[in-house]
């Protein structure tokens, strides 16, 4: 009895360890289960998010590819696709791919919405037969075509001439004009330049302006309206008699259209004068205001500040420090309560500062203090002012201001 007791309860034993191998074998095998789907779920979430970044740019590139190039839907789509084609490709998408693609383009209520299944293959998932996860992504943007209108301030002094300053601002501005004026698209975009040295060459508009005063240079406005934009009719300007190389041979341009005139234009500039900047400035605001429409032709009259479809901006390039002012007030200090009356008008501002490094203590750091003043906040805790080392690099400058105006275009 005892030997058979003793054997019954070695093989309960042994049944009891078989089962709890059983068992352990089982739980390890859900675990792995769990913690395999856990990292692959892990790796899916985080392409999917990257898919949908990459989705929210392709609804951007879209939109603009309809409003600015008139593109049906159908060709719209295979260009969203090739976008997300070359996106999917990057390994951090985790070795993604995209099916189901939609677009669907609305024109009554203005809308673009884009469609489409993410599959993420699996890692260790697979092992237990799940090969991959999909995740349905969907973006529809309503959008709002606003148009630009750009004044082009831009510093024509003696020392523009050298190191081919000059040539490589006629190059850059050129360069911007073709972003936001494209040779054979249509769009609502207008620009405006306003070259300046020691004064501002305002040629057949300068009478009116002045209170016929000057038939083509002149200065800044003393009194209450130094700092506004009534118009010259009501306020006349400055028309100080300043001659010579201060008085500019390159005259304003109000809003146009026309990209190939106003790259025309420029290419005429020759540089020669000392640096007014303030005046160029106020100018640069004369032709966005709508006060100043009664002076413009009827086809440069610049919409109202309260048009919400409108971005009014300015671009202010300039080579050094303000030096030359006629009415007892520092270029610079005019310069500044300018820039802060026209912000506080809407109007955005950019500010390029051409190898201001050259520039002798301590014009180098004040002219950079100036321009990142004057600049309008970048909306990433800085500011639209950039500072450029070298004449070859001022092209990269203006095209980025212009691809950022192109992209505040589309107001979603």
């Amino acid at each position: 009895m005892h030997g058979k007791l003793r054997d019954s309860v070695s093989n309960f034993g042994a049944e009891q360890s078989g089962a709890i191998a059983i068992i352990f074998a089982l739980a390890f095998f859900v675990l792995a289960c769990f913690v395999g789907l856990a990292i692959d779920y892990g790796r899916a979430v985080n392409a999917s998010a990257q898919v949908a970044t990459a989705l929210d740019a392709a609804v951007l590139a879209a939109t603009e590819q309809m409003v600015d190039n008139s593109l049906n839907s159908i060709t719209v789509q295979h260009n969203v696709a090739q976008y997300l084609d070359a996106e999917i490709g990057n390994p951090r998408m985790q070795g993604a791919t995209y099916s189901g693609l939609k677009v669907v383009i609305d024109d009554t209520d203005g809308s673009i919405q884009l469609d489409v299944d993410v599959n993420v293959p699996t890692t260790l998932a697979s092992l237990f037969h799940v090969n991959s996860m999909t995740f349905h992504k969907f973006n529809r943007t309503v959008y709002k075509v606003k148009n630009v209108e750009l004044a082009m301030v831009l510093d024509t002094t003696g020392s523009m001439a050298n190191n081919n300053k000059i040539n490589e601002l006629m190059t850059a501005a050129g360069q911007a004009i073709d972003i936001l004026l494209p040779a054979g698209k249509a769009n609502s975009n207008r620009i405006a330049v306003a070259p300046f040295s020691g004064a501002v060459n305002a040629g057949g508009f300068a009478s009116a302006a002045s209170g016929g005063l000057s038939i083509d240079c002149v200065t800044e406005r003393t009194g209450a309206d130094s700092y506004d934009d009534v118009s010259g009719a009501t306020s006349p300007v400055g028309a100080v008699s300043v001659g010579g190389s201060d008085c500019p041979t390159q005259i304003i341009t109000p809003l146009t259209q026309g990209g190939a005139a106003l790259k025309a234009q420029i290419n005429t500039f020759t540089p020669g004068g000392s640096t007014a900047g303030h005046i160029g400035l106020a100018w640069g605001w004369y032709l966005l205001s709508p006060n100043w429409n009664t002076i413009w032709p009827a086809a440069s009259r610049p919409q109202p500040y309260a048009n919400q479809q409108v971005i009014k901006a300015v671009v202010l390039m300039t080579d050094g420090m303000f030096n030359t002012s006629y009415n007892g007030v520092g270029s610079d200090v005019q310069a500044l309560a300018l820039c802060d009356a026209m912000k506080a008008a809407g109007i955005k501002i950019y500010t390029i500062g051409l190898e201001l490094a050259d520039n002798g203590s301590p014009d180098d750091v004040n002219a950079a203090t100036l321009l990142t003043t004057c600049a309008s906040p970048d909306g990433h805790g800085g500011k639209e002012f950039y500072s450029v080392a070298s004449s070859v690099n001022l092209g990269a400058a203006f095209t980025s201001i212009a691809g950022k105006l192109s992209r505040l275009r589309l107001s979603q």
